[in-house]
């Protein structure tokens, strides 16, 4: 009996878990649970305001139109946004990005020699998206060292 009542009532802890709302904070989306001030697992416009960058897409982001940013959407938008940020970077629209065509962007410059993993001297997708998946993502409440230029 005593085994039945223990597995229903981690049936109903695991229920609650799984269909309580996704929080913002979320590896895939370092920095999230920080715009996130009111903890309660979205971003909202007025959270947003606090984010230049952020505020300036936020329609774009807000995929259902519902005045608050899920993690799903910013995980959207971080996608699609490297594949937009390649695009604007590929001037001459040959696929890859260029020393000359990176220096329009300060610290894809500064790592270029880093992600060229070819020595090709030019960049593509798939040794951009090789890179940031190396680097090291911050973990949730962890200090957020400073760039050092």
């Amino acid at each position: 009996m005593t085994r039945i009542v223990l597995a229903t009532a981690l049936s109903v802890a695991c229920s609650i878990a799984f269909a309580a709302p996704t929080a913002v904070q979320s590896p895939a989306c370092p920095g999230a649970s920080a715009m996130d001030q009111n903890a309660d697992g979205f971003v909202s416009r007025d959270e947003a305001s606090n984010h230049p960058r952020l505020a300036e897409s936020f329609d774009r982001i807000d995929a259902n139109k519902d005045g608050q940013l899920s993690v799903e959407e910013l995980r959207a938008a971080r996608r699609t946004g490297h594949h937009r940020h390649h695009g604007r970077l590929d001037v001459n629209n040959d696929g890859s990005i260029s020393r000359d065509e990176a220096k329009t962007a300060p610290r894809l410059a500064q790592n270029f020699d880093a992600m060229d993993a070819n020595k090709d001297g030019v960049l593509t997708r798939d040794e951009m998206h090789a890179w940031r998946k190396a680097q090291p993502r911050p973990t949730p409440n962890a200090p957020v060292e400073p760039v050092k230029p």
